[in-house]
């Protein structure tokens, strides 16, 4: 009778392990699949907004200031996404939006170097 009862609450906990894994692995696709929605939200934002921000920063030193932050918030929102735990069926999506990230990195650096050298954020090239 005790070695039946045994059977049974080993049995019950080696079941409840792997639902945890199973929540686990859940809980781990809902957090990915939210907080790359957010930062895509961000990432849309952060572009609609830049073009505005960019003008004012030319002339208005405060401008200039609320934009340098805007950059360096994103920039922290990209490292923040980067270190997220990915779920295995999203790394390809997830690679590719480190790639992005990137490329972007090197924009926002060279954006926060102009503003510091007190030039426009962006530099768009005259066509000749």
């Amino acid at each position: 009778m005790r070695a039946k009862g045994l059977a049974v609450i080993l049995a019950v906990t080696l079941l409840l392990a792997q639902g945890c894994g199973m929540l686990d692995g859940i809980g781990q696709t809902v957090n990915f699949a939210t907080e790359t929605t957010t930062y895509m939200n961000e990432l849309k934002t952060f572009g609609e907004d830049m073009n505005g921000l960019a003008e004012k920063a030319v002339a208005d030193i405060d401008a200039r200031t609320d934009l340098k932050a805007r950059i360096v918030e994103l920039k922290d929102q990209m490292v923040a996404y980067g270190n997220l735990t990915v779920p295995d069926y999203a790394k390809d999506l997830h690679a590719s939006i480190a790639q992005y990230n990137d490329t972007l990195q090197q924009g926002l650096d060279q954006a926060l170097t102009n503003i510091e050298q007190g030039r426009a954020a962006y530099r768009i090239p005259l066509a000749r």
